[in-house]
Parts: structure tokens; C-alpha cells; sequence
């Protein structure tokens, strides 16, 4: 048994003093707890001090009251933070010294209390315990009297190694996953084999704590080095059935509670009839309900966000002559309006410590931005949250690494290029002086710098690999270096996401899907551009990112597919120098991946859909370089350009995915538009035929300060019946949209084909009126890639 469990009376008794001698930290006004209705909707209760000691009291008639308190992704959030917002100072991160507190008081007040966590206690965190190997928070958690985790993606970030011989030490409690097997030292935490039971008011509860299934591709291939991850949900249904099978061999329980690092939102109700609550963790989001399982049995669910600002509540009933259990309350309780703040347990020195230690390196000056870089948000408020969008901080940071491959590097190759997974960014890069410390807080991984080279279909297809239907995000959009430009074919993205929304929701399984899913990516990425020149299958581009990526990790599992060279030098470092520098004074507002549809194209008429032209970040959007607009322009047959039509760009967020600022454009070719004729092939829909007379139209973004940038997505659109009877070039003549006397068509490399006695043919016997599209393959030097239409 730990320590900690051998002197549960002294804790008590501290908790008792702590209501004794502070009670206005301790006693809030009557009523001041709102509890979630069960079956109702989430209530996220606002404390005052001392909150928690207002918790559900025991049942009348001799029931068992079992009072759970849950945390989840803590990442060594050790300080109290605020920041001032219309004049009012607003807590942003509560601290361990809130926490502390709002424990002791629901303890002093509810003895059958126990304290939770699903994962991420370290690892990833914030700099104050991250510089410090996270010793701090480790203190803390010990000093709090944390009774039982599961472990997190992050307790597995240096490998099984330091798992094995520091963090199970050193963390004063049980240390759950039963779906991860082949480390002797951790399958032995707790009862063996990742369950853990304790007796409450008389009553056995059990724990059973999984770790997310995506965890193979969260951390770097060795760290996971003979060990496997079964499925989640299987492995804990198993673990909960053996809990409540009556078999005193394999260890019984009353109440059987998972602690999971993955979304409880999404897999809470999957677990069978002998789950009575849940506490999820890993992406982040806040959650609170009671669900019905599997089963048909009522599950009580909580997920309290990151960091501490949220605390957990889930109080259980059990009837001690049925054994039946009942939920009396699920709650989240929103920690950054607590003002309970007295000193419990010690923390308040452990924190002021780590304060001191952790500045002392973390205060030196590395340069100056001009204004700052952002992390997705799904709200405005949630800065990281998403993941699914492309953002400057990540794009910034694969900015560094390439400017590191060469001018440090220098290796053979056609094109070389950083990426950045969105996960290793875990804070923004602020406007002002950026501090080492503050950096580190950015990139607190530690991750050494590497590189590989790969093919121009073998960096398509890690492109593609940005979705992922079958985990907890739809998708996680890369940072890329801005010399790099991705089109994304975003019907097929809609496809993939479709197929995420059934498997996260139990409707399919992703087995099922696995056809599907494949297909779907192979068409998701229509062109890619790196350097100003369309990427071919053969290009040899040279790949800088951090090992965590190259070795596969967050389910690339295309960079691994070639040797990887390491170099021992950190990425942050890399970063750093970078930007201490003055790599990036500035952020550049000019999205490198953006999705682009042709929704219909008929004679003389076409619909043509373009996503992710805007960042989240609401200064980002309103900045004076964010687009707001875009026109498409085409070229008359008298050697001059129309522009067709204007539409401005919606920036309305679309959370948890890539999308943000949308337009559609509708087109109506003009009378004495120029034409070529429609090349075969392409992307074509039902009923589309590949002759007949076409216009290519041509789109700029126009920004909010009038400046414009062209955009080589150009999509071929037939002409109406007329046109065509009166501009269908004779057999044999060739066919140019005036490369040399119009700048918007100058350049684009229309292959000679289109103007072939062959193809003009094809277009003699098309019929009047049909509809074909293709997208120009090579654009203008300098600008935006074209989109291809047969990949």
C-alpha cells in the first residue's frame, strides 16, 4: 500500500483544521453548489470560496455515499493566472494552491471523498515543472493525497524506461493501464494488471484505468518498446465485468469506476453494465452527464478540461442490501471563480519554490515579436483547443526547422520543407519580449531534431494522413514552412470527416470504414506546391521536424517509412534560435493549406467552394494582411480580363475542424469570354463529359489592407451552347489563352494538348451545353499552387 493511504487520518485531520481555522475559506453561502440534473443538462458550477464543502450529503437510510473528485490533463499547471479583460481582472488557470484548497474543504466536510486523475499529470507542461523534470507537481500530487491516476499519453513521453524506474516511484499513487502490457513494473500497479480497489464507507469501489488507443502514435515508437496497447473500451469492460463476477479470486467491488485518458464525451457510453462512472481526460474538453451504457445501466461521466481549472464531482449512492447504484451528482466545477486560497498541505511553499528555481533560467531575453502567434481555437477563447486548423504558432516553428535544414543541414535533395505537429505547440507565441522560459512553454517536449528525405508521393500521402476518422480529432492539421502550398480536394474532406462523426459516435466501426477512409484520403490532397513549383511524384523533398513526428508519431506513420537522421540537438533550441534571430518578426496571415471544390459547372455557369482561408485567432482575422475577399477573373477573347464576381469570406469558427473562412462563388461566363477547349480526364462529375469548349477562370484573395494575392487554382468552365457553336476552334488550330498579353493566365503552363488536333476533335462532337471541369496543373511562379484534378 502507498504511504499515502497509511496516514489518510492525518490528512483528514489537516482537512478538519483547515475548515476549524479558516472557515471563510472553507463555508460558502447555503445553495452555493449547483448539481447537474441526471439526464439533464452539463451545469459547470461557479464556486465561491471553499465551495466544495458544501458537497451531497449521505443518504438517508443507511445507503453508502462514495464522493469521486477527478482531474485530468493537470500538465504541472502549478501557478495562479490572470490577465485583465474590459478593465476586470479574470483567472485563467486557478493553481495548485486553489486546488489544494477547494480538496481539503469537501474532505473536512465529506470524509468518503477520494481524489482522481486521468492522466497527463506530467509531461507536456507547463515551464514552472517541465525545466524542474516535473518534480514539483509530483510534490504536490503527493502532498494533496491524490488516491489513485490513470496514466496519461505524457507519463510515456521519455519511454518505459523513466516510467519504470522514476515516475512510478515517485508518483504516491497507483499508477493505472490495463490496456498496456509488456511493462512488468507498471501492469504490477495497484492490485496488478491496471485495476486498483479501496474501501469507502463500507463499500469496495474499484478503479480500472485505461489509457487512450491512439497512444502508439502520441509518443516516439521507442518509448512504447515491447509493450502493446489493446482496445480501450474492450479491455475495460473486461476488467469491470471481472470486478462484479463474484469470483473473490479475481478481486470484487461495489462500485466499478474507469479512469480514461480519452474522451468521455465520445466512448462513455460503450462500457458495459458494470461501469458506474467515468472520468475521461486527453483532448481537453470540458464534459458532465449521466449516460446510458452499453447495458442499458445509468453511467455517471465527468471530463474536467486541463490544467486545473475545472474540478470533477461525481457522488454515488450505493444501497448496501441490493448493491444497486445511483447517481445523486455530476458536476464540473469551474475552479478560476473559487477564491479559496488558503494554504492546504503544504502546496503554497512547493509552488513558491518552483517559482524560484524555474525563473531563474527562464528569464533571459531571446528577442522581441511584433505581434503574436496563435494555436487553434474552436471559440475565441480556447487558445490550443483546436487542433484541427492550421495556426501560426505551428507554422512558425516548421519555419525554424527548415531555416535550420539549410543553413545548418545542407543535405542533397530537390526541396526541403519543416513540419510541425499541431500537439507539440502548447502555448502561443505572445507579442513583445519572449523570454527562454516563455518559449519552453511553447515547445516543453524536449524533442531532438532529425530529418528524412521522401518522395513527392510519399509526403502526399503524409499529407493525406492529416485525418484520421478513427481517433478522438477529426484531423490534425500540420504547421508546414511557407514555402509549401497544400490543396485540399474538400469534397473528399467532407467525406473523411463523415466518417469520424459515425465512428466517434459508435454508428460504424472503423473496420468497417478502412475501404472507405482509404479511398477518401487518396483524394484528398489535390496538389502540392513547394518552392513555387508543382511537387512531383519523384521530387526528392527533405523533411526537418522533431523525432516525436519522424518516428511516426500522432499516426504519420508515413515518415517512418524512410531512414530518419538524427542530429542530438532539441528542437525548442532550434526554435529559439530561430527566432532570437528575427526569423519571424511578424506572422504570416496567408494560409498555406486551403480546400477548394468545384460544386457544379454547367454551360456557361460554375459554383466553386473554397474553406480555411482564415486563421481562428479573432486579431489574426482582422489583422490588415488576412484575406477578406476573393474575385475570379477570365480572360475576354480580345487579349483583355473580366472580373466575373466577388464574394466575401465568412470567418465564422467551425470547431474541431480545418474550415475556417469559407466562400463560394457563383460564376456566369460572359458572351466573348476566350476559350480552349475542355481537356479529358480530370475530376468529373456524373454526367460530365471531357470535350467541349472551355474558359479557365482565375482567382485572387484580396486582403483587408487592398493587397492581393493570386491564387493558381483555375478551374475550366464549358461554355454555354451558343459560345460554343461560335467558338470552338477549327481541327488542327492551337489553342492559347493569351500567355503572353495576360498576367492573370501568363505562365500557367496550359499543357500544348489542349489546343491538339485530337482534343479539338473530341470537341467537335461534344454536345451543346456540357459540363466538365480541370484544374490548371502548373501556376504562376511566385504565387499560390494550382490545384490538380487527376491525382
Amino acid at each position: 500500500m502507498r504511504p499515502q493511504h497509511l496516514v489518510r487520518a492525518s490528512v483528514s485531520v489537516t482537512a478538519l483544521a483547515l475548515a476549524v481555522f479558516a472557515p471563510a475559506a472553507v463555508a460558502p453561502p447555503a445553495g452555493a453548489l449547483t448539481s447537474a440534473q441526471v439526464g439533464g443538462p452539463v451545469v459547470v458550477a461557479g464556486p465561491t470560496a471553499g465551495l466544495l464543502a458544501d458537497a451531497v450529503p449521505a443518504d438517508e437510510g443507511g445507503a453508502a455515499t462514495v464522493n469521486l473528485l477527478g482531474i485530468t490533463d493537470f500538465g504541472g499547471h502549478l501557478e495562479r493566472v490572470s490577465t485583465q479583460s474590459e478593465g476586470v481582472q479574470v483567472v485563467t488557470e486557478p493553481g495548485a494552491v486553489t486546488l489544494a484548497c477547494e480538496v481539503a474543504a469537501a474532505r473536512a466536510s465529506q470524509p468518503n471523498t477520494l481524489l482522481v486523475s486521468t492522466g497527463d499529470n506530467v509531461g507536456g507542461s507547463a515551464y514552472i515543472s517541465s525545466v524542474l523534470d516535473d518534480q514539483p507537481t509530483i510534490d504536490i500530487l503527493g502532498a494533496i493525497g491524490l488516491d489513485v491516476t490513470a496514466a496519461g499519453n505524457h507519463e510515456f513521453d521519455r519511454g518505459a524506461g523513466d516510467l519504470s524506474s522514476r515516475l512510478l516511484g515517485a508518483i504516491d499513487a497507483p499508477v493505472l493501464a490495463a490496456n498496456v502490457i509488456g511493462n512488468d513494473a507498471l501492469s504490477a500497479e495497484g492490485d496488478g494488471d491496471g485495476v486498483w480497489t479501496t474501501e469507502v464507507d463500507g463499500v469496495t469501489v474499484g478503479f480500472v484505468g485505461v489509457v487512450t488507443d491512439s497512444l502508439p502514435t502520441l509518443v516516439a515508437e521507442a518509448a512504447l518498446a515491447g509493450m502493446e496497447v489493446t482496445d480501450l473500451v474492450e479491455t475495460a469492460n473486461t476488467r469491470a465485468a471481472a470486478l462484479k463476477d463474484g469470483d473473490e479470486s479475481n478481486g470484487e467491488a461495489d462500485v466499478v469506476v474507469v479512469l480514461a485518458h480519452e474522451d468521455a464525451d465520445v466512448y462513455s457510453n460503450q462500457f458495459n453494465g458494470s461501469v458506474d462512472a467515468v472520468f475521461g481526460g486527453h483532448t481537453h474538453h470540458p464534459h458532465a452527464s449521466a449516460v446510458t451504457g452499453r447495458d442499458g445501466n445509468r453511467i455517471a461521466v465527468v471530463q474536467s478540461g486541463q490544467y486545473g481549472e475545472l474540478l470533477g464531482n461525481i457522488t454515488l449512492s450505493v444501497d448496501r442490501d441490493s448493491g444497486a447504484v445511483s447517481v445523486l451528482a455530476v458536476n464540473n466545477i469551474d475552479l478560476t471563480a473559487s477564491t479559496c486560497t488558503a494554504d492546504a498541505y503544504g502546496v503554497q511553499a512547493i509552488v513558491d519554490q518552483a517559482a524560484r528555481d524555474s525563473r531563474v533560467a527562464g528569464s533571459r531575453v531571446l528577442t522581441a515579436l511584433d505581434r503574436s502567434f496563435y494555436r487553434g481555437t474552436n471559440d475565441g477563447s480556447d487558445p490550443g483547443a483546436n487542433r484541427s486548423t492550421e495556426s501560426t504558432a505551428a507554422n512558425v516553428i516548421a519555419d525554424s526547422y527548415r531555416a535550420w535544414l539549410t543553413t545548418e543541414v545542407k543535405p542533397d535533395g530537390d526541396h526541403y520543407i519543416g513540419l510541425m505537429n499541431p500537439g507539440g505547440v502548447r502555448a502561443d507565441y505572445l507579442l513583445g519580449d519572449l523570454t527562454e522560459g516563455e518559449a519552453y512553454t511553447v515547445q516543453p517536449f524536449g524533442n531532438e531534431m532529425g530529418y528524412a528525405t521522401y518522395s513527392g508521393a510519399q509526403l502526399k500521402a503524409v499529407l493525406a494522413q492529416q485525418w484520421q476518422p478513427d481517433t478522438s480529432r477529426p484531423l490534425l492539421m500540420l504547421g508546414v514552412s511557407g514555402n509549401v502550398r497544400v490543396y485540399i480536394d474538400q469534397d473528399a474532406a467532407d467525406e473523411l470527416e463523415e466518417y469520424w462523426s459515425r465512428i466517434s459516435a459508435g454508428e460504424q466501426a472503423a473496420a468497417d470504414l478502412e475501404e472507405a477512409v482509404d479511398a477518401a484520403r487518396a483524394r484528398v490532397i489535390r496538389s502540392v506546391y513547394v518552392d513555387d513549383v508543382e511537387l512531383a511524384d519523384d521530387a526528392s523533398v527533405v523533411v526537418a521536424s522533431n523525432s516525436f513526428m519522424l518516428s511516426g508519431g500522432d499516426g504519420f506513420t508515413g515518415l517512418r517509412e524512410t531512414t530518419v537522421s538524427g542530429t542530438g540537438v532539441l528542437d525548442r533550441t532550434v526554435t529559439a534560435e530561430y527566432l532570437q534571430a528575427g526569423g519571424a518578426v511578424s506572422a504570416d496571415l496567408a494560409k498555406r493549406q486551403i480546400g477548394v471544390d468545384l460544386d457544379a459547372a454547367v454551360g456557361g455557369t460554375a459554383t466553386v467552394r473554397f474553406t480555411g482561408l482564415s486563421f481562428t485567432a479573432a486579431s489574426e482575422q482582422t489583422a490588415p494582411g488576412a484575406a477578406q475577399e476573393v474575385t475570379a477573373t477570365v480572360a475576354l477573347a480580345d487579349g483583355g480580363t473580366q472580373q466575373l464576381t466577388s464574394a466575401a469570406i465568412d470567418t465564422t469558427i467551425t470547431p474541431e475542424l480545418p474550415e475556417t473562412g469559407t466562400t463560394t462563388l457563383s460564376i456566369a461566363l460572359p458572351a466573348d469570354v476566350a476559350t480552349t477547349a475542355c481537356p479529358a480526364g480530370g475530376r468529373q462529375g456524373e454526367g460530365v463529359s471531357a470535350a467541349g469548349a472551355c474558359a479557365v477562370v482565375s482567382f485572387t484573395l484580396v486582403a483587408r489592407d487592398g493587397t492581393t494575392r493570386s491564387v493558381d487554382y483555375q478551374v475550366m468552365v464549358p461554355v454555354a451552347a451558343a459560345q460554343a457553336e461560335a467558338r470552338v476552334p477549327a481541327v488542327g488550330d492551337q489553342v492559347v489563352v493569351a500567355p503572353d498579353q495576360e498576367p492573370t493566365t501568363a505562365g500557367t503552363g496550359v499543357p500544348d494538348s489542349l489546343g491538339s488536333a485530337g482534343a479539338t476533335a473530341l470537341a467537335l462532337l461534344a454536345a451543346a451545353g456540357v459540363a466538365c471541369y480541370h484544374v490548371v496543373r502548373q501556376g504562376l511562379l511566385g504565387r499560390l499552387g494550382a490545384v490538380r484534378s487527376d491525382t
